[in-house]
C-alpha cells in the first residue's frame, strides 16, 4: 500500500455513466509524484474516460479527485485551463497538430511570445521550441511544417508540447502508437529524466514491453471498475493479461459455418513504406473472413491500405486467384475486384454532399452508362433501391444527401457500394467503429452472407470479440510485423490479447 505522504494524484469514488453505458464504477486511482503509473485495460474498459475526468474534459457523475504531495488538495472543481496552469499535461492519442503550421508554433500553441501589441517574437518562438524539442530529438527543425515531417516525427512534436510546460503529471495515452524504434528509445530516455525530476507519470498503452520497460505500478481497468493495482516487477505477463480480460469471453457474434475452399488471394513478401516492420506473407479462402487485429500503430491499416493501392509498397507480389496483378491505384484492386471499406468513412469512404444513390454507384459507374459517358438514371435509381433494402439503410430516400445520415447508415452506404461493384474480395478496416449496437449486428450479419454467397473477407479490428465471433483466423499484428497467425477455433482471447500486447510465447511467465 503507497503511504499517504507519497501520493501526487489520488482519484476516489468516480463514477461517469453515459447514455446506456456505465463508463465508470467506483474507481480509485492513487500516483505517487516521480512515479511512472501504467493504466491498462480493454477497448471500452474506461481508461480515456477515467483520464478524460481527470483533465477536467469529462465530469464525474460522483467521486473526488485530490492532489499534491500529500494529496489533500481537492481539485475536483477546477478547470482545464486551471490544471494546466497546476501543471497537468496531456498527450491525446490523435496527436491534435496543426499540419500548416511550423514545428515551433506547435510546440508553443497557445502560449507564443508576444509584443506589447500582440504581434509574434518569432526568433523568441523559434529559440524557445528548439531547446523544447531537443529534449526529444535533435533531428527535427522548428522551421519545418508538420505536414513536412513522417508520421514519427509529428508524434515525437506531439511529445515536446506535451513537455513544453515542464509539467507536473504528464499523462500519455499510446504514445508509441506512432513512433519508431528510435523514437520509442528517444522518447524513454525522456520520460526517465522527467522522472528522476520528480514528474509524474500516467502511461495508457496496450503494449506489454512497454509496460515493463517503463512502468513502475499498473492499474488494471475492466468493464468500467478496477480490478487491480500493484507493481509492475511483481506480476508476470500471462497473469496480467488474464487479470485485463477477467473471464472467458461469450460468443457474442454468432457465426454461421460455411464451408472454406480455394486460396482465392494471397500476398507474397509484401511491405508498404508505411508503419509495416517485416514483409508480410498469407492467403485468403474462397468463403473465409481472415482478420488482422493488433493495438493502434501495429501497422493494421498501412498494409491493407498499400494491398488496395492507396498508398506505396516498398516490396511484394499480390495474386488473385493464382494470377499475379499489378495494383498500383484503386482502381487497380477494383478492376481485380477487390474493394476496400476504409477506416475512416468519411474523409475516404464516402462523398459526403452527394446523395445515396451517388455514392452507391461512384464504385461502379461504367455498369450505368450508354456509349461510355450516358448514364442510364433508371438503371442506377433501380439498383440504389434494392441496394437500401438488402442491407436496411435508413433513409428518406435515395436521393438523401449521406451527410445527413447517422453514422451507421453511412457505413452501410460504404458497404454497399463495394456489392454494387461486384467485388470478390472485400477489405473491411474497422466497419463497426463509432456504430450503434444495432447497425453493428445488421453489419455482421451482411458480412456472413457475404462469406456464405463465395467472398474472400479480410476484416480489420482491434475489438477481440468481434474478431473471435466473426472470423475463421487471424493475423495478429504488434510493432509493425505479424507476430502469430492462430486458427479461431484453437485460441483464446487470452492468447491473442497476449500477443497483441507484445508478448513472444504464450504460456511463458515473464515479470521485469
Amino acid at each position: 500500500m503507497v503511504e499517504n505522504n507519497q501520493i501526487y494524484v489520488r482519484m476516489e469514488g468516480i463514477y461517469k455513466r453515459f447514455p446506456g453505458v456505465q463508463a465508470l464504477k467506483n474507481v480509485d486511482l492513487a500516483v505517487r509524484r516521480g512515479e511512472s503509473h501504467a493504466l491498462v485495460g480493454e477497448n471500452g474498459a474506461g481508461k480515456s474516460t477515467l483520464v478524460k475526468i481527470l483533465t477536467r474534459e469529462y465530469i464525474e457523475d460522483a467521486g473526488k479527485i485530490f492532489l499534491g504531495d500529500h494529496g489533500d488538495q481537492e481539485i475536483t472543481r477546477k478547470t482545464y485551463l486551471e490544471l494546466q496552469k497546476m501543471g497537468f499535461s496531456l498527450m491525446h492519442q490523435d496527436l491534435n497538430l496543426v499540419p500548416s503550421f511550423t514545428v515551433a508554433q506547435n510546440i508553443l500553441l497557445g502560449r507564443e511570445p508576444l509584443t506589447k501589441i500582440k504581434t509574434m517574437k518569432w526568433s523568441e518562438l523559434r529559440e524557445t521550441s528548439s531547446t523544447i524539442i531537443r529534449q526529444v530529438t535533435d533531428r527535427i527543425s522548428v522551421t519545418s511544417r508538420v505536414e513536412e515531417l513522417s508520421i514519427s516525427q509529428r508524434a515525437l512534436v506531439a511529445i515536446a508540447r506535451a513537455v513544453a510546460t515542464k509539467p507536473q503529471l504528464l499523462i500519455l495515452d499510446e504514445p508509441t502508437a506512432r513512433l519508431d524504434r528510435e523514437g520509442v528509445d528517444a522518447l524513454f530516455a525522456l520520460l526517465n529524466t522527467l522522472k528522476q525530476e520528480g514528474v509524474t507519470i500516467i502511461y495508457i498503452s496496450h503494449r506489454l514491453e512497454e509496460i515493463y520497460q517503463m512502468c513502475d505500478q499498473v492499474t488494471v481497468l475492466r468493464d468500467g471498475e478496477r480490478t487491480f493495482t500493484g507493481p509492475v516487477k511483481e506480476i508476470g505477463q500471462v497473469e496480467l493479461v488474464n487479470l485485463i480480460v477477467g473471464r472467458k469471453m461469450e460468443q457474442q457474434i454468432p457465426k454461421e459455418e460455411v464451408p472454406i475452399g480455394e486460396v482465392v488471394f494471397s500476398v507474397k513478401d509484401f511491405k508498404p513504406q508505411e508503419k509495416v516492420q517485416e514483409k508480410v506473407n498469407f492467403d485468403l479462402r474462397k468463403s473465409e473472413i481472415l482478420g488482422i487485429t493488433g493495438s493502434v500503430g501495429a501497422g493494421k491499416t498501412e498494409l491493407v491500405r498499400a494491398i488496395f493501392g492507396l498508398d506505396k509498397r516498398e516490396s511484394g507480389l499480390v495474386f488473385v486467384a493464382g494470377r499475379k496483378v499489378s495494383i498500383k491505384s484503386t482502381k487497380n484492386a477494383i478492376d481485380e475486384q477487390i474493394m476496400l471499406v476504409p477506416e475512416d468513412r468519411r474523409e475516404e469512404g464516402l462523398v459526403t454532399d452527394f446523395s445515396v444513390r451517388e455514392n452507391l454507384s461512384l464504385a461502379s459507374l461504367q455498369k450505368y452508362c450508354r456509349l461510355g459517358f450516358w448514364i442510364n438514371g433508371k438503371k442506377e435509381k433501380t439498383r440504389a433501391k434494392g441496394l437500401v433494402k438488402n442491407l436496411t439503410i435508413h433513409t428518406p430516400g435515395i436521393e438523401q444527401l449521406v451527410r445527413n445520415l447517422s453514422g451507421g447508415n453511412q457505413q452501410k452506404v460504404v458497404i454497399s457500394r463495394g456489392l454494387d461493384s461486384d467485388a470478390r474480395i472485400f477489405i473491411f478496416d474497422e466497419p463497426t467503429k463509432g456504430i450503434d449496437v444495432g447497425a453493428k449486428a445488421e453489419i455482421y450479419r451482411f458480412i456472413g452472407r457475404l462469406a456464405k454467397e463465395g467472398a474472400g473477407i479480410i476484416y480489420i479490428s482491434p475489438e477481440l470479440p468481434e474478431i473471435l465471433g466473426l472470423c475463421d483466423r487471424v493475423l495478429v499484428m504488434f510493432g509493425g510485423r505479424i507476430m502469430k497467425q492462430l486458427s479461431i477455433m484453437d485460441t483464446t482471447k487470452e492468447e491473442v490479447l497476449f500477443y497483441v500486447m507484445g508478448g513472444e510465447k504464450y504460456g511463458k511467465q515473464t515479470v521485469g
